[in-house]
């Protein structure tokens, strides 16, 4: 089949309701489209929980909001997802997530549709890019677009997303830091230390420590998190005598207290992908997983610590409830020491 021209679309859809670190890698591939065609319209179709990022990119012109687990389960939710793209004149839909469920909405929107070959029944997609396993999700989601005629190699040259956050979460970042006593010259790192999965949370002993060592060298660790991150971060506070933010900022909020953020310090988790969000320098720690899976740091001044000794890991994509072999080695073996001069190998090159 001859490949059609991205810029002969005028409207298209991506469908991304996977976990929020997913939504945010596929921010890139928006940038992309809107960059090769200025004119053409961008609807984003993502979960609840991810809508109030999407929000924030200028090349997203409108967002909406799939509850599948809620009020949208089902077939009926899907046949509505499909009908409200077909009545906004949607003309092309691009897949990231290989979901059935995600396959169903693009061929019943009635339109040109993308995705990869790894997606559920995808012989139902117009046209198809092969799933690279070992490529960084970003560069996996843009090599969406050599399914048309007119798009540029992206491997070597990824887009930046443009993003605005709205001046009343700058404000309310400026004014709990305020409140907590922190300076507009003090050095904030930032510390998310929650996961959905236990095997990809490093020891609470451990960034307890860690805070501990930042503090002593003259940075403003804050904590945040989710709601559901509130116990571990409390925990932590207690024990170091740090800030935590966590539960009590939005998503916009707490990206804005990254973009103020001297360097973030992340499991293998969503904050990894909002520091580079927000041009925030990352170190990422790794245990049950690894960057082979493609969901690493990519900045130029993030750093990666993760046991390479060990022969049981990565042991999931995801990450588990539970350590397989019932030690938690890979996690358990990274001291704050450790953590610490990687952050300050970060710090020191950002400074240079």
């Amino acid at each position: 089949m001859k490949k059609k021209a991205l810029k002969d679309f005028k409207h298209t859809a991506l469908i991304q309701t996977a976990f929020l670190g997913d939504v945010v890698l596929t921010l890139p591939l928006v940038q992309a489209i809107k960059e090769i065609n200025p004119d053409i319209k961008i609807t984003f179709v993502t979960t609840p929980a991810a809508a109030s990022i999407v929000r924030l990119a200028d090349a997203v012109d409108n967002v909406i909001v799939y509850d599948k687990r809620g009020g949208q389960s089902g077939f009926g939710g899907i046949s509505f997802m499909a009908a409200s793209l077909h009545d906004l004149g949607v003309d092309v839909v691009i897949s990231p997530h290989r979901s059935l469920r995600t396959t169903t909405i693009s061929k019943i929107t009635r339109t040109h549709t993308v995705g990869f070959d790894k997606n559920a029944m995808s012989f139902l997609y117009s046209a198809t890019v092969k799933y690279k396993p070992h490529l960084h999700e970003i560069k996996r989601n843009l090599s969406l677009l050599s399914a048309f005629s007119d798009t540029p190699d992206y491997i070597d040259n990824l887009p930046v997303p443009k993003i605005t956050i709205p001046e009343s979460d700058n404000e309310k970042i400026n004014g709990l830091l305020k409140e907590n006593g922190v300076e507009d010259d003090d050095k904030i790192v930032v510390l998310a230390p929650g996961s959905v999965w236990a095997t990809k949370k490093w020891t609470e002993e451990g960034s307890a420590d860690l805070t501990v060592l930042l503090k002593k060298a003259g940075y403003t660790p804050v904590l945040i998190g989710a709601e559901s991150d509130q116990p571990i971060c409390d925990r932590i506070k207690e024990k170091s005598q740090c800030l935590s933010f966590a539960g009590i900022t939005s998503l916009p909020q707490t990206l804005a207290l990254m973009k103020k953020a001297r360097l973030a310090v992340t499991n293998d988790s969503a904050p990894t992908h909002f520091a580079g969000l927000g041009r925030c320098p990352v170190v990422t720690i790794f245990g049950a997983t690894a960057t082979i899976f493609g969901f690493g740091p990519i900045g130029q001044f993030d750093r990666v610590v993760q046991n390479e000794e060990l022969k049981c890991r990565p042991c999931a994509i995801h990450g588990q409830n539970q350590c397989p072999v019932g030690t938690f080695e890979c996690m358990k073996s990274i001291s704050a020491e450790r953590v610490f001069e990687e952050c300050n190998k970060s710090l020191s090159a950002t400074t240079l």
